[in-house]
Parts: structure tokens; sequence; C-alpha cells
């Protein structure tokens, strides 16, 4: 007989069932999924445990994928420990488990999901070494970070990667070429859309340091980026705007604010 393509869910589905409303035994993930489970069924089942208040089952199940080579369960493990969602938060080991998809997204396919966690992981990385973690062996290291933000930016084209990599550069400007490196790598973030990036350069455009003196698009890049920016960002980029305003001649800030208002209505 033909089976039904949803058949090998709706038994995976019975196997939840059955998991989930027995306290009998112990939890099994490998009763749920199979190791080579896809990753949109994986995260059904983290969901649908996640809605039932079992947090643990959740975890297990996304633990299990991992552990098979699931890269977006590797990755959505490491999230988890690194936010503390549903779990202790645990950086050292959102760390190790970025480490290992990042080792293994060599393998990936380009432009694949697994292809992006490996983006993804190395920026993780990199954000790490940057800062190190307090009390482990993972201490702020900006030469490792810099291998990061390289790797991710010049092989996966990541935008974070791309405006962290530039800021160090900018921020390295005494090395020969490395200011203008690090306008590019900006740009081409910016270009991408990225908020940070579109408010740094506006600023070293308004300043005229590193590139070409524009005080007006550098002051409506600023104001752009300080309307997009969540609460993560707002708060440098809100300072390095009033920053520039302060500064600007009367007729540089009418002209700016006109370009944002204009910028605001065609988006309306």
């Amino acid at each position: 007989m033909k089976r039904n393509k949803y058949s090998s869910l709706l038994i995976a589905l019975t196997a939840f069932t059955a998991v989930s409303s027995s306290s009998s035994f112990a939890f099994d993930a490998s009763k749920v999924i199979k190791k080579d489970t896809p990753a949109g069924q994986v995260f059904q089942f983290f969901f649908k445990f996640k809605e039932d208040g079992k947090s643990e089952e959740a975890v297990e199940v996304l633990k299990y994928a991992a552990e098979n080579g699931n890269s977006a369960a590797q990755w959505k493990l490491a999230r988890i420990y690194q936010t503390g969602d549903g779990v202790q938060q645990n950086s050292l080991e959102a760390f190790a488990i970025f480490q290992k998809i990042a080792n293994q997204s060599s393998y990936a396919i380009p432009n694949t999901p697994s292809w992006q966690y490996g983006a993804e992981a190395f920026v993780a990385l990199g954000n790490y070494y940057k800062i190190g973690i307090p009390n482990t062996v993972i201490k702020a290291d900006e030469s490792k970070a810099r291998v990061m933000y390289t790797t991710a930016a010049m092989i996966y084209r990541h935008p974070d990667a791309q405006f962290e990599l530039g800021r160090l550069q900018i921020n390295n400007d005494k090395v020969y070429g490395q200011a203008r490196s690090g306008i590019r790598n900006l740009s081409l973030a910016y270009e991408k859309g990225h908020v940070g990036a579109e408010a740094l350069l506006g600023y070293l455009i308004f300043e005229g340091e590193h590139t070409n003196f524009d005080p007006v698009r550098g002051l409506f890049m600023l104001g752009n980026a300080k309307r997009r920016a969540s609460a993560r960002d707002l708060e440098w980029i809100n300072q390095i705007y009033d920053e520039a305003y302060s500064l600007a001649r009367p007729d540089d800030r009418t002209q700016a604010v006109e370009k944002l208002i204009t910028s605001s209505n065609s988006l309306q």
C-alpha cells in the first residue's frame, strides 16, 4: 500500500504522545525523533514540548539531533545556552557548540542552511573573543576575534562580520591600508542594510575621516540609522548622532532633517 507522505511524521507524533504522557520512564529523545530527522520536524517537537512546559524534554530533543550532526539543532542549542532560554545560561557551552559548527562548516555546500549556520558561528566566536567569557579559559583576544570576523566576512560575506571587522580596522588605522579596508567592509555591510554599519559609516563621512567629507550625507545616515536601530544598538548610535548634530552647521542640520523626512514619507 502506498504510504501517505505525512505517515512518518504521524508515526513520530504518536511516539511523541506516548513518551510525553508517561512519567514512569526516563525521557529518551530517540523515541521521538530519528538520527536523520529533518530540522523542520525537530523544531516542531522542540516547540511542542516548550508549549507544554516541558523545557528539559525540548532541550533533549535538540541535543539528540545536534549530536547526530543536525547543524540547525546545533545552532539552536548554542543559542539557548547563550541566552539561557529554558536552560541555565552557559556561555562556555555555547562557545563549544559554535566552535563545532564552525569546524564542520568547511564541508557545507555554499548558500545552504549549513553554510549559513557556519557563518553565524564564526560571528558568534568573534563576539566571544572580542570581550572574553568571564572566569573561563576564553579570554579577550582581539587577534582571534579578527580571524573569526575575517573568515565570516571574506568567505561568507556576513554583514555582522563585515561591520565588526570594519570597526576593528578603523580603530587600527595606524597600520597602512587598514582604514581603507575598514571603510570598504563597513560599506559592504551598509549595502546589506546593517544599521550599525550605516551609523558608523555616516559618522566617518560626517567627520571626513578616511573618506570624503560630506556632513549632510553623514548626518542623514546617522539619523536614518537611529530611526532603524534596535534597543541593543540605540544607545551608542544616539551618542554619535548627538555629537555630530551638535557640531553640524545649521544649514547642514536642516538639509539632513529634510532628507530624513522625505525618506520617511517615501516609505509610508
